[in-house]
C-alpha cells in the first residue's frame, strides 16, 4: 500500500491494527500461553536472515513484527506474526504487511492482515491499498 503517513504515524497505526486484530479468542488464548510459559506474544523485529540479504538493494527504512496467539493451542505457544516493512519515498511510503503462516494459518493470517490494513485506510483515506 502506499500512504502519506511518516513511518512514526505508520509503527503507530501498525501497532493500533494489531490491538485491533486480536479478538477475544486471541486474548483467552494468550492468557493460557502465559500461564504455561509458552507466550510468544507481542512485537518484535524481522530478521532477515536470507541468504540472498547482501543483494538487496533496496532495504526497508523501518520493519517491525507482531505475534498473536490463536484461540485454539493459543495455550500451547501457537499463533500468528504479521510484519510490516515500510520505504520513505519523500513525500508518500511504500508499505508491506507480510503475514508468514503454516498450511493451516492462511485464514488467521489473512484476516490480521486485513485488520491492520483497515487501521491504515482508516487514518489515512488516501492510502492505496494494491494486492
Amino acid at each position: 500500500m502506499s500512504t502519506t503517513l511518516t513511518v512514526k504515524e505508520c509503527a503507530d497505526v501498525f501497532r493500533t491494527g494489531a490491538a485491533q486484530a486480536r479478538g477475544i479468542g486471541s486474548v483467552l488464548g494468550g492468557m493460557g500461553a502465559k500461564l504455561t510459559g509458552k507466550d510468544n506474544s507481542g512485537f518484535f523485529t524481522p530478521a532477515n536472515d536470507s541468504p540472498f540479504a547482501s543483494l538487496d538493494d533496496d532495504p526497508p527504512d523501518f520493519t517491525v513484527g507482531v505475534f498473536v496467539p490463536k484461540f485454539a493451542a493459543g495455550a500451547q505457544g501457537n499463533g500468528t506474526a504479521v510484519h510490516m516493512y515500510v520505504w520513505d519515498r519523500e513525500t508518500t511510503r511504500t508499505v508491506e504487511l507480510y503475514s508468514p503462516h503454516g498450511m493451516g494459518g492462511g485464514m488467521h493470517a489473512r484476516k490480521l492482515v486485513m485488520k491492520v490494513t483497515d487501521a491504515f485506510t482508516d487514518a489515512d483515506p488516501a492510502c492505496r491499498v494494491t494486492a
